[in-house]
Formats: C-alpha cells, structure tokens, sequence
C-alpha cells in the first residue's frame, strides 16, 4: 500500500470540503486511480471538475511531489515514489471575460 496526501488548494476546497486528506493506494497506484478513490468519496461534482474527455481537466492543475503531472504521464503517472507521495489538486476558476 502507498499512502498519497492530497491536498486541495483553490474552488476545489468547497467541492470536497477539507484541504487535506490521505488516501490508501495499491502498491501500483496511478494519479488515475487517485481521481477515482476521489470521485468514489466526494462525488461526480468533483469527476466533472477535474477530468474532461477523459483527461484531465484544462482548469485543473495536478502537481505530484512537485512536478505537473502532465510532464509525468497525466492520469498513467505512479504514485510510488518512496513510500509516501504528495499530490496537490488546484482548481482554477473559469475564466473571466471582459471587454
């Protein structure tokens, strides 16, 4: 088992309710499998904030140890670095538009 802390900054805090929380993975836990321990606790609010055909999310930054987790493979990145791994959630508000 690896134990990731997840830490949720920006709107996606009135989503789940906490800023922080650390979630049970497999040995083999991918960012993937995460968003969907996630989605399974809080709900499809939190799947349609944070994923988009399948992907993640425009508005969505997902940062795991540090690193975007785009540059580690997005929803295919492991979560075993260590025994511990860290991954912080921001959701950004929709654009604004103005004139």
């Amino acid at each position: 088992m690896v134990e990731v802390k997840v830490t949720f900054v920006g709107l996606i805090q009135r989503v789940v309710g906490c800023r922080e929380e650390t979630i049970p993975l497999p040995e083999e836990g991918t960012l993937g499998g995460l968003i969907q321990e996630l989605v399974a606790r809080y709900g499809r609010e939190l799947e349609e904030r944070l994923l988009e055909n399948g992907d993640l999310a425009a508005q969505a930054t997902v940062l795991i140890n540090g690193d975007n987790a785009l540059s580690r493979g997005g929803l295919a990145a492991k979560l075993t670095d260590g025994s511990r791994s860290q991954v912080e959630i921001v959701l950004l508000g929709p654009p604004l538009m103005g004139g």
